[in-house]
């Protein structure tokens, strides 16, 4: 027997790591099994974070944890978002080369002021967010 992670639901029903790994295994869990397990699951958040945070901390002031590092990743993106860069791609490429900022963003360049504009062109969407009681 090995020292497996394993989420026990409060009638302690026991679900290891691999077995939540496996799609079909969640999938096929009845309603009542699917719940507590989601409620126990959930509870697990913050305190995942909590460690999560903890790690990043401890590496980032130099300690060193058996296994775990920082890697280093790229991500592209332009060089700037200036308005002579906007001319030479809408030029070069035409306007499908160039975004309209969210909402937030144009109103923290603009202030209130771009609100009237905003509210002429804003659409909104719904969506639907788990909820837990």
């Amino acid at each position: 027997m090995t020292n497996e992670v394993t989420v026990i639901n409060e009638w302690g029903e026991a679900y290891t790591i691999d077995m939540l790994r496996d799609k079909k295994v969640v999938e096929n869990m009845s309603a009542d099994a699917l719940h507590d397990l989601a409620y126990a699951i959930k509870a697990l958040k913050t305190p995942i974070k909590n460690v999560e945070d903890a790690v990043k901390k401890k590496l980032d002031d130099g300690v060193e944890i058996k296994g775990i590092s920082y890697t280093e990743a790229s991500k592209q993106m332009l060089s700037s978002d200036d308005e002579a860069l906007k001319k030479a791609f809408v030029k070069k490429y035409g306007w499908d080369a160039v975004q309209v900022k969210t909402p937030a963003q144009l109103k923290k360049r603009f202030g209130t002021d771009i609100q009237e504009d905003l509210d002429k062109v804003v659409v909104y969407e719904t969506q639907n967010r788990v909820k837990y009681d």
